[in-house]
């Protein structure tokens, strides 16, 4: 894998897109620490296989002092260099029947864990500069019934980064997003079969976007490569999103 580029912490980093994020990352050279409530058997055995240059952290980021644990972690890492808010829950049902506990926990997994933590990264980055990386979804982009709360809480998150990345700017920072379409993953499952075809008929290219997909493109914000894009958001949803 070569010589390590800098750490990378991967938020949700044990399954789907995060692994996906993580492993690709990894590869690249980069350290990774993969936070997540638990480690998927997948994560313990790339641990297994690679060693030092992956840590997990567990942590629960609907929890506020589990949220403060890892933003500390952030602040105190001496060689901090990228930053992806991939963790992030979806709940779909009309917004009239959609219970409130389930709009509460989407604010602060989708919106305000990636804020906290945005906010401890940048203190870390003002030393050399660094990269952010949040994953939104073409929720904020295109109109899909029963998704009301879920595309609030991605509307925000882009609308943040923006802002964020007008602030530390000047500190050698970038803040970008990257949107998937519909990907096949454990967050996606609850998604009913007909709002799923619906998204599918959207493509344009004869396949669907997956986690890997996803993985390059933050893997490409986080390269030389993309050094003056910044506030932007690169959509992974082959064409769906029009």
């Amino acid at each position: 894998m070569g010589e390590a580029l800098g750490t990378v912490f991967v938020t949700g980093g044990s399954r789907g897109i995060g692994l996906a994020v993580t492993r690709r990352l990894l590869t690249a050279g980069y350290r990774v620490v993969a936070v997540s409530r638990t480690a998927s058997s997948e994560l313990a055995a790339l641990r297994e296989a690679v060693g030092d240059p992956l840590t997990f952290l567990a942590a629960d980021l609907t929890s506020g002092d589990d949220r403060i644990a890892v933003a500390d972690r952030l602040r105190k890492c001496a060689d901090l260099y990228g930053l992806v808010n991939n963790a992030g829950v979806a709940s779909g049902a009309l917004h009239v029947a959609t219970a409130w506990s389930d709009v509460s926990r989407m604010w602060q997994l989708n919106v305000e864990a990636p804020m906290s933590l945005c906010q401890a990264a940048v203190k870390a980055m003002y030393r050399g500069g660094g990269r952010i990386v949040n994953i939104s979804s073409i929720a904020a982009h295109r109109t899909f019934r029963g998704l009301g709360a879920y595309t609030a809480t991605k509307c925000a998150l882009e609308g943040f980064s923006r802002v964020l990345a007008a602030e530390v700017g000047g500190r050698g920072i970038t803040v970008n997003c990257v949107a998937p379409g519909f990907i096949d993953t454990a967050m996606t499952a609850a998604i009913d079969d007909d709002l799923r075809a619906a998204i599918n008929r959207r493509n344009m290219l004869d396949r669907g976007a997956t986690p890997d997909d996803v993985a390059r493109s933050v893997e490409f914000l986080l390269s030389p490569a993309a050094e003056a894009i910044t506030a932007q958001v690169i959509r992974v949803d082959s064409g769906s999103g029009g």
